[in-house]
């Protein structure tokens, strides 16, 4: 029996080719020849020829955007047209309009050239396909060797907090006295003290700037991940477990229970709760076919903590200076910055790599010296151990110098505070007589995407590596006209972001129709009109999924313009609504709730009715109108519904 393909990557490519081909219609020879050889290659290279040869193509294209000069050299389909003739023969009517024949770049580049190239070069790289084990082990090694090189936890971190009785205690302790007087000054030129000198002014402002950290002010909540220490379906609201060091913070008493349920733990068992060092899990996701994504389930006490000071931070950083930089609602301020550099020329994007890995609990205490109060409570709920069953080269259980690791709820507000600190910390190094407020504005952050005023880059790179930071060359850009930041690629002011397809053939049609029908409208909207309708044709249920104008309400494929007096397709006169209606297909995610019958069930009641309310709803008291269900809510898989659709719904003339 044939194993089915995941995914018709020559018959996309075919149809990509086509809508070059309309744009540049006298290469249609050229065209023709590339699918021949693309179709070659697959026979003996298979996918991978897609998910990792033609994106490794791409990189090179980023960097030679950067540098001028196109080096290809030793990569596959990289085979150059002659030896006068220095660019892959495989695409190169769009190559030979970058590149002259010496591959130096161009001047007058149209930047439709760079968009129809990226996207045939990357556009299935990201497609969920598995990755291969040893590109899996040596993720897991580089997250260790990553860590062990980190500097040493201070015992603020490593210590067990049984000394602490207070938070004063913590605040005037000798450790972070001498932590105060320290500062960032390791061993380095003169040039590179005196940046670090102003890295820590400007993180000694903002850290008194965000002011203290009440927890009754936030809002406790669980995110909507799994946890280490509780199975995915158990309550998460019933802390039968909670952090030894969280506890001498935030006691369980107070802030992981009701007084109701304090109650009742203690006649059911006489025993509360167990107060035990809890742990991390290690857990990769789908990334790349050669890229894994590595995250951490964190315990849930520990994320019920974090949120709150997410939520603290979040508010805090909006109403101060780092505000200016960091707005966590708008990841597109980066995207339209980054397009307006790429045509400027004015600033440079840059990209860290393994950023939350390598922030340090060393580099954060240092940062946030000035609110020692703040330090104590991150240090309290933050997770010393992770334990790894990826990989048995490495230890099973590991001892984190990290500050945190992707999955913590406070990972992307501290690292965001971070960079913001060492990049408006450097601009007032170059920049004595200017306002932190004014340097601000010319930073903009947003987790490890940076964009900063381009003659900074160099001090800026220098301050990263001496804080054990890295800089992610292939994805950081200050010459020439190309930027990246927030995914978004612009070249010359135009927004050249290669479209994507994620799943492959081989996913149920519940997931794969929606995600069909979103890159089939995400082609469109960018002019692939070809690659849209043959990506199109392969979704499941194709002839009920309606035409649709953008903006409409009903799931559909978008179109722009006047739609016309009605969809094609059989339509049924609804006697009971008055209008005319025609079966469509609807993807749905269905949810249901295991309903709990504990005393946990207020605390998660008065935690859930003020989320998204006003004020005084936040603080407790719940809409008298509120369909409310406590438990556990268990996501099912997506289902596809048949339902009935008016005309009005999809956008066309009544």
């Amino acid at each position: 029996m044939t194993k089915r393909p995941a995914f018709d990557f020559i018959g996309f490519t075919r149809a990509v080719l086509k809508d070059v081909c309309s744009y540049f219609p006298n290469d249609q020879l050229e065209w023709d020849r590339d699918i021949r050889s693309l179709s070659a290659l697959y026979q003996t290279r298979g996918q991978s020829l897609f998910v990792i040869d033609l994106p490794a193509l791409d990189k090179q294209l980023l960097l030679a955007f950067e540098s001028g000069l196109l080096s290809v050299s030793g990569l596959p389909c990289s085979r150059s047209v002659s030896k006068t003739v220095r660019v892959p023969r495989l695409f190169r009517g769009l190559w030979t309009r970058l590149f002259d024949n010496a591959g130096c770049l161009r001047d007058d580049i149209d930047p439709n050239v760079v968009f129809f190239l990226r996207t045939l070069l990357c556009a299935t790289k990201k497609m969920l396909l598995g990755c291969a084990p040893k590109y899996l082990f040596k993720a897991t090694k580089e997250f260790y060797d990553v860590d062990i090189r980190l500097p040493m936890a201070s015992p603020l971190w490593d210590g067990d907090l049984d000394d602490v009785m207070s938070v004063h205690a913590v605040v005037n302790s000798k450790h972070l006295l001498d932590v105060a007087s320290e500062g960032l000054f390791p061993s380095g030129t003169e040039d590179l003290r005196r940046m670090l000198g102003f890295v820590q002014r400007v993180a000694d402002q903002t850290s008194v700037e965000l002011g203290l950290y009440e927890p009754h002010a936030t809002r406790f909540r669980h995110g909507p991940g799994v946890v280490s220490d509780i199975p995915s379906r158990d309550y998460k609201f019933e802390f039968r477990k909670w952090g030894n060091r969280l506890e001498h913070v935030l006691p369980w008493a107070e802030w992981g229970t009701t007084p109701l349920g304090l109650v009742d733990r203690l006649q059911s068992n006489g025993l509360a709760v167990s107060f035990i060092e809890l742990a991390s899990r290690l857990i990769a996701v789908p990334k790349t076919a050669t890229t894994p994504r590595l995250i951490a389930a964190e315990p849930s006490s520990h994320q019920w903590a974090q949120q709150s000071v997410r939520d603290f931070l979040y508010s805090r950083i909006a109403a101060t200076n780092p505000g200016r930089s960091i707005d966590f609602g708008r990841q597109d301020l980066s995207g339209l910055m980054a397009l307006e550099a790429s045509k400027s020329g004015r600033y440079a994007t840059i990209d860290l790599s393994s950023a939350s890995d390598r922030i340090s609990c060393w580099l954060v205490e240092r940062l946030f010296r000035r609110n020692p109060q703040l330090l104590l409570y991150m240090s309290a709920m933050r997770t010393r151990f992770i334990t790894n069953d990826i990989d048995d080269a490495i230890p099973k259980l590991i001892k984190l110098r990290k500050f945190s690791t992707m999955g913590s709820a406070l990972t992307f507000p501290i690292q965001s505070l971070v960079f913001y600190m060492i990049c408006v910390g450097v601009g007032l190094a170059l920049n004595p007589h200017s306002s932190i407020g004014d340097l601000a504005r010319q930073v903009r952050v947003y987790g490890d995407d940076l964009i900063i005023p381009v003659f900074w880059e160099p001090k800026v790179r220098e301050v990263l590596t001496s804080l054990f930071l890295k800089v992610n060359d292939a994805k950081t850009f200050t010459k020439g006209n190309f930027r990246e930041s927030c995914g978004v690629d612009a070249f010359g002011g135009y927004d050249v972001t290669p479209a994507r397809i994620g799943l492959s053939d081989l996913e149920p049609r519940s997931k794969l129709l929606p995600s069909r029908v979103a890159s089939s409208n995400n082609l469109y909207k960018k002019g692939l009109w070809n690659a849209a309708a043959w990506l199109a044709s392969t979704v499941p249920l194709r002839h009920l999924v309606p035409v649709v104008a953008k903006g409409a309400s009903t799931f559909g494929f978008i179109s722009y313009g006047n739609l016309g007096s009605g969809p094609p397709g059989k339509e049924t006169w609804d006697s009971k609504l008055h209008y005319w209606t025609r079966n469509v297909v609807q993807p749905l995610a269905r949810q249901r709730i295991m309903k709990q019958d504990t005393a946990a069930c207020l605390l998660q009641y008065f935690t859930q009715m003020g989320e998204g309310e006003d004020p005084e709803g936040s603080s407790g008291a719940p809409g008298s109108y509120i369909d409310y269900e406590s438990g556990v809510a268990v996501a099912g898989d997506p289902v596809i519904r048949f339902t009935r659709a008016s005309r009005e719904s999809m956008g066309y003339n009544a």
